[in-house]
């Protein structure tokens, strides 16, 4: 019997003009993982709200057909209710913290259910060590990383003991490292407790090989597929799979593990190119950073950095979550004052943080775009009449890009890609690609290996507040244990990316 069943549901949510879920009906047995993917604003998020009522009590709207959630019906049962039974993280876990320290929020959501002192006592130390943050217990969830922050929503999630659990978007703002950790986190809870898992993800290298069906939603109406039939008609998928349709493998790779037999039959990949610390030439140094040193406290988030940018560059900032790249950026913008050393710019700079919605204030997105050239706001024609914030994460950092970044002379952006589907970051390359052969310095900090190794032309790496590489991507990626595309883990040598191996 399913432990979730959808049947025929359909919302709108109030004063949309059209419907974020079609007649969408699909079933999840207990123990399967299930993987959700889809274009941004395709309504991924609407349906994890439909599995713990969320969607509609908490947002109204009009509400058609019916979700089963572990034998309850979600139009008859709060979410509090169906919080004990579907544990929920979101994309953002910060908006689901409400308390300071870590054991206080494990303890939080069953202090709601009424659990005995006691039994909460073992609950919170079961927990903890099967996510494995016995050492962040004591922590202020203000100290910790985004990797760390998105373990522990995944132990309060689990501490109430639910039968199912949901993810939106669990690893969008993690380096590869933490976000590879996170979801080992989630995979032994699959493979030791059975645990049903919801998860959704436009990053799906990581997760493809171990779902054991995936749903494909677009404009609200979903497709419902073994994983190997999925990734064969499109969408977000593996870059060994991409490799594997060209080479005409069969039966697909999900993963390096099962691509590994099919890459012996390919040529030997070339040598790794040397690292290149030279600043290559491009255009006018448009922005100098020197010697710069910044601190919060006594905890140091950059230090000594030499740094030039130039006009029509782009470059991606990569590095382990708190390695300071957020706070390079900030200080390049001007957002903050180097407690030592200089940022030496004549130019006008532009920052677009993590969050969009710091940057849209308008009643619409027409309002919003007020000014900006046809182009910039051509692709937002359909959006024009909506709320800024009504949109998807995905949609908002869009609008927010093109809204800040079509006169800057210096672009810096943060996680730009995060929510993004593969054909808007595709667009988004082609639009970066454009301001640069306009002139513009670009910087990028970004956890997105793949799509960096497709947009940059130069890759600096950061950890502890320094520059430890910079170099074209091929010289800087191709060797790396961490930022590896995936490609260039399954074949070594300098190739980077399904289509650089010849067949």
């Amino acid at each position: 019997m399913p432990l979730i069943t959808l049947d025929g549901v359909s919302y709108r949510y109030p004063e949309a003009e059209r419907p974020a879920l079609v007649d969408v009906s699909a079933a999840v047995e207990p123990g399967q993982v299930i993987l959700l993917r889809g274009p941004s604003g395709s309504g991924k998020s609407t349906l994890l709200r439909c599995l713990n009522g969320l969607v509609p009590h908490s947002t109204g709207g009009e509400f058609g057909g019916r979700v089963i959630a572990c034998g309850l019906d979600t139009r008859t049962h709060a979410p509090r209710e169906l919080g004990a039974r579907i544990g929920f993280v979101f994309q953002h876990p910060d908006a689901q913290f409400v308390l300071d320290d870590v054991e206080a929020e494990l303890a939080f959501g069953m202090e709601n259910l009424g659990l005995a002192g006691p039994l909460m006592r073992k609950r919170v130390e079961e927990v903890i060590d099967q996510v494995g943050i016995n050492h962040l217990r004591r922590r202020r969830i203000d100290t910790l990383s985004g990797g760390e922050r998105q373990r522990v929503a995944i132990a309060a999630a689990l501490a109430v003991h639910p039968q199912a659990l949901v993810l939106d978007e669990p690893t969008s703002q993690l380096d590869p490292q933490a976000a590879e950790d996170v979801l080992q986190v989630v995979m032994r809870l699959v493979a030791e407790l059975g645990m049903t898992t919801v998860i959704a993800e436009h990053r799906v290298e990581r997760i493809a090989p171990f779902v054991d069906r995936i749903w494909t939603l677009d404009a609200g109406v979903l497709k419902d597929q073994g994983p190997r039939t999925a990734l064969t008609e499109g969408g977000a998928r593996p870059p060994v799979v991409d490799l594997a349709l060209r080479a005409g493998w069969t039966p697909i790779p999900l993963g390096l593990r099962d691509a590994r037999v099919y890459a012996q039959r390919l040529p030997k990949p070339p040598p790794c190119p040397p690292p290149d610390f030279r600043e290559p030439g491009w255009g006018p140094v448009l922005c100098r950073v020197e010697n710069l040193d910044y601190r919060y406290g006594a905890v140091p988030a950059v230090r000594g950095l030499t740094l030039s940018l130039r006009g029509g560059q782009i470059t991606a900032l990569m590095g382990r979550n708190g390695s300071g790249k957020t706070t390079l950026l900030k200080l390049i913008a001007g957002l903050l004052r180097p407690q030592h050393g200089a940022v030496r710019a004549d130019v006008r700079a532009a920052y677009v943080p993590q969050d969009a919605d710091a940057l849209l204030f308008s009643a619409t997105v027409e309002d919003e775009l007020r000014g900006q050239p046809p182009e910039v706001a051509a692709p937002f024609q359909r959006w024009l009449h909506r709320y800024p914030r009504d949109l998807s994460s995905g949609e908002r950092q869009q609008l927010a890009i093109a809204v800040v970044a079509a006169q800057a002379d210096v672009l810096l952006l943060d996680e730009p890609t995060r929510g993004l589907d593969p054909l808007v970051k595709k667009a988004l390359s082609a639009f970066l690609r454009i301001r640069a052969a306009a002139g513009a310095a670009i910087v990028i900090a970004t956890h997105d290996v793949e799509w960096a190794a497709r947009t940059a032309e130069r890759i600096l790496l950061m950890a502890e507040g320094e520059i430890y590489a910079d170099g074209p991507p091929g010289a800087v990626l191709s060797d790396s244990l961490v930022f590896a595309t995936q490609i260039s883990k399954l074949v070594g040598g300098g190739w980077l990316l399904p289509e650089q191996v010849p067949l």
